[in-house]
Parts: C-alpha cells; structure tokens; sequence
C-alpha cells in the first residue's frame, strides 16, 4: 500500500509519506525515521512482508534516492543514508548503530566543492543531504551485520555474509563470508545451509506457531 499514515504508538507527530510502499504486517517504530526524508521518487521506500525499523532507526534519503528493504529484515537502530539506491534483501539483521551510505565525498573532490554543498544544503529550508554522486550499495538475502560497523558507497554484501561489530566495508564481501576489522578481512567462510527448500521449512514452522 501507498497511502500516509499516522502510528497510534509514535511518540513523534509525523507520519509515514506517501511515497513509502509496506508491505503486510510491517513495524516501524516511530516516524521520526523519515524526519530526514526528502525523497520525490515513486515509490522512495519499499518495506516489505514483516520488516521492521525499530529504535530510532532513521531514513536519510534525497530527493532521488530509493531504497528497498526485503521481506522479514530487521533493522535496529541503523541509518541509511542514500542518494540513489540502497538495495537491502531478505531475511537480513542489522544490530544498533549500523551506517549503511551510498554517498560519499569522492576523493577528486577539492575542500572547495565539498564546503560548497555543504552550504547549499545548510541554507535549503529542508536540509537535503549535500549531493556526492552516489553509487549503489547492494546487500543480497540473509546478511547478519553486527553493531557500529559502516557500509560504505559501491558495496556489495554477498547473500549470506557476516560482517563483524565495528567494522568498516569498502570493497565487496563475497557470499557467505565473515568479515571484521578496519580494513575488512575475510576470517571465516561460511558453509551455506540457506536453500530455498531450507527456507520453505523454516517459513511453514512459522506459520504453524502463529495463533
């Protein structure tokens, strides 16, 4: 659905825009998540089935920027930040204070022009975040990302990744490896037990615990 609304439990007078697409039995914690939502891009933001932005998490998206969330990922106390595009898939857990950013001063970039957007951006009544480019970030289906670690522009999370507390991603992670440090390293691959068919039985056992 597409439609704007107020949350009966916010503690904040906002209310979801109208260009956020949920799916079924999507939680969102307050709407101060999109106090800092600038975008007018149709849909802006896709929760999907049973996602959640829970304790403060905030939505910091540009007038162009997209992001979408798969269906049952968790996302607590985190901060996405996008210009463009932030793809999040399925099945995905980001612990507190997770910075996840498709925008970035490039490194071609003088002081000058930096301190520039960054005056333009003070001095618009809304505040957009200052433009850098963007370039995408992709998290695929079933990645765990641990507290206070930051995904930086360009990245791509492979499907069933794990990336350690506090660490820094710069360079893509392959599927189904542990990831720690500043900078990354691969510590561990994973043996992958997420098939489809392993998916199907973990969703009917699920249901059938659902009153």
């Amino acid at each position: 659905m597409t439609i704007p609304l107020g949350l009966e439990h916010d503690w904040y007078p906002g209310s979801v825009p109208s260009n956020v697409s949920l799916g079924r039995n999507v939680y969102i914690d307050t709407t101060y998540a999109f106090a800092a939502f600038h975008s007018g891009m149709e849909p802006a933001l896709t929760l999907g089935e049973s996602a959640g932005a829970y304790i403060r998490s905030s939505f910091i998206v540009g007038p162009r920027g997209r992001v979408r969330v798969g269906a049952y990922t968790i996302i607590n106390g985190s901060y996405i930040v996008c210009e463009r595009k932030v793809d999040i898939g399925a099945h995905c857990l980001f612990a507190w204070g997770t910075f996840i950013t498709d925008s970035w001063p490039a490194s071609s970039q003088s002081a000058e022009s930096r301190t520039a957007a960054v005056v333009a951006a003070s001095r618009h009544p809304a505040r957009p975040f200052p433009e850098t480019g963007g370039r995408p970030v992709t998290i695929e289906d079933n990645v765990w990302v641990g507290f206070d670690s930051v995904i930086l522009p360009g990245v791509t999370l492979g499907r069933g990744c794990i990336v350690g507390s506090r660490t820094i991603v710069d360079v893509d992670v392959p599927p189904y490896a542990v990831v720690v440090g500043n900078p990354q390293r691969v510590v561990r691959v994973l043996h992958p037990t997420d098939d489809e068919a392993a998916r199907q039985n973990a969703m009917k056992h699920l249901r059938a615990d659902r009153p």
